[in-house]
Parts: structure tokens; sequence; C-alpha cells
């Protein structure tokens, strides 16, 4: 009986340990979350990425930042183009050409590309159109309905230029309806205003579902516009 029990212990024992073998052989995946670029821990003046997007995304932050030159790493890099230089350069055009804040506020983007053994080193300098005070003052909207609205509460200082950045530009929209939009701002205005004689609208970039619009406003002297819903006295 004994010897019995003894050898169903050790069969037991053996499939355990079988067991143990298979279950330490499985596979396993890890997935972390990934910015497309990132601050190098040492120094915030320097950027990192590893995909051209995230090289992209780097030269427009630099951008929004209003940074008037600046440092990104390219770790582990795959190039798209055939060579770091080559992608920096096309990113470089992608960010003042296609992107609504770049095609707005960037005139040029100068580089110099350094290979380590580590990393690509980018150094880049940016010239601007515009000052860093107007590119702070380039107010972000969702859609172009929302430009109406922001404009009934700005037009009462009577600036002579405001600039939207428009995350979502639809088929429908277009330099006509912004201009619509300026007008009917102003024609529900409760404060007396001298009257709009010319509403420019330009478009950053000529296409796209993501545009910059650049609105100037010219103002008369007089007469001055009653407030909404107030008769003039004849």
């Amino acid at each position: 009986m004994k010897k019995r029990l003894l050898l169903a212990a050790l069969l037991a024992a053996l499939t355990l340990t079988c067991g143990c073998g298979s279950m330490l052989e499985r596979s396993y995946a890890s997935v972390e979350p990934h910015e497309q670029f990132s601050d190098e821990s040492a120094s915030d003046a320097i950027l990192r990425a590893e995909t051209y997007q995230g090289l992209v995304s780097a030269l427009l932050h630099l951008v929004e930042q209003g940074a008037e030159s600046g440092v990104i790493r390219l770790y582990q890099y795959s190039s798209v183009t055939g060579s770091a230089a080559s992608d920096v350069d096309q990113a470089c055009l992608e960010v003042t050409q296609e992107d609504p804040l770049g095609a707005y506020a960037v005139d040029y983007i100068k580089y110099d590309v350094t290979a380590t053994a580590a990393y690509h080193q980018v150094e880049v300098k940016l010239a601007y159109t515009v000052s860093q005070e107007e590119l702070g003052q380039v107010i972000s909207v969702t859609g172009s309905t929302a430009v109406e609205q922001e404009l009934q509460e700005l037009l009462p200082s009577r600036p002579e230029k405001v600039v939207f950045r428009i995350s979502y530009f639809t088929q429908e929209d277009s330099v006509e309806t912004l201009r619509q939009a300026v007008q009917e701002a102003y024609q529900v205005q409760t404060v007396p205003l001298p009257p709009l004689e010319e509403v420019e609208v330009t478009l950053y970039p000529d296409s796209g579902q993501q545009r910059v619009a650049e609105i100037r406003l010219t103002w008369g002297t007089a007469p001055v516009q009653p407030p909404a819903g107030q008769q003039e006295s004849g």
C-alpha cells in the first residue's frame, strides 16, 4: 500500500513539473504607450523622436512655441526617403507648406544634420513671417461655426486682424462663409461701432481639413453703427 501511495505521489510531482515547464515556455507581449516625440531627460531644450512623424511633430512643437532654434535627436531612426538628411528636408517642407500654423507663420527652416554612433542630431533655425506676440494671439477653434461666436466678443475692441486656427474645415467652408461670419457678428453688436469698410480673409494653406484663417478688418470713422435692435431717431 505504501509503495502504491509513493508511486502516485511521484507521478503527481512529475505531472506538476511538466506543467510548470509548459507555462514558462509561453510567449508574451508587452504594450506601452509611445509618444511621437519627447523631451530629453537631460535637457528640455532637446527633443527626441524615433519616426518620421515624430520628427514632424517635434518641428511643429517648436513652431507652436515660437522657438527660433531647436535640437532634435533621432534615435533608432528608420528613414522614409533614404537618409535622415532628406527626411529632415521633407519634414521642413511639410511643416512650412502643409501644416496650417506653419504655412501661416513660418518663412523658412534651416537645418544641419550630424550623425553619431547613437543618434542623428538635427539642429534647426526657424524664421517667422509674424512676431511671437502675433503667434501667441492665434485663436484655436474646433470648427468654423465657432468663428462667429469668438468675433462677437472681439469686435467691440475694433481689432484690425484676427487669426483663427480651425481644426475642422469642411467642404462648405470658404473665404466667403468666413466673411459672412464677420458680418453676422457685426450685426448683433449691442455697442456702437464704426462701419466695417472691408473684410479680407486669407486661408493657410490653400486646401485641407485644417486651416488658419487670417481675417483683416478695415474700420471706418463715421457714422457709428447704432446698437442692434435700436432704431435711429429721425
